[in-house]
């Protein structure tokens, strides 16, 4: 979520009129390698690989060690359905296409302008399986050192 927050907040372009072309084009470089990491990290929440960290893998664990009752497992199976068909989505539009299986044809121009990536959805999705694989909702804060501290899902909703 400090990432996504770091994003929305450096996507603003505060100052965009008195950026020079290279910083413009620094900025936009910048904004596009943060949404590569975003969805690579929403996508790796979707891994079924064995000993990986994912929401399948944890629903598993739960289950094998009978930590769920029957009825929470099943609901929660059926949010980590939702969030899979909506990180395939991403896994496909733009991991697989633009970050995992470079085409030499190609550009490595930034996107973020032209044809940016909808990650908010699936990032909304994750955050809320959390909460309900937690039973209550989770505190996130980007602490700035010992006194300051932004809570990002106030700062993220008020975006």
């Amino acid at each position: 979520m400090i990432l996504i927050y770091s994003f929305k907040v450096r996507a603003r372009l505060e100052g965009l009129g008195q950026w020079s072309r290279e910083h413009m084009s620094i900025e936009f470089m910048l904004l596009d390698s943060a949404v590569r990491d975003i969805v690579m990290r929403l996508t790796a929440l979707d891994d079924d690989s064995k000993n990986n960290r994912s929401f399948q893998t944890l629903l598993s664990a739960l289950n094998r060690e009978n930590l769920l009752e029957q009825k929470r497992s099943k609901a929660l199976k059926e949010k980590v359905k939702k969030y899979r068909d909506a990180a395939n989505k991403l896994k496909v539009e733009h991991r697989n296409q633009y970050i995992s299986h470079v085409n030499t044809d190609a550009s490595v121009l930034p996107r973020v302008i032209d044809r940016p990536v909808r990650f908010q959805e699936v990032a909304s999705l994750a955050v809320n399986l959390m909460d309900d694989f937690a039973g209550k909702t989770l505190r996130y804060h980007f602490k700035m050192g010992s006194n300051e501290s932004i809570n990002l899902r106030d700062a993220l909703q008020a975006e």
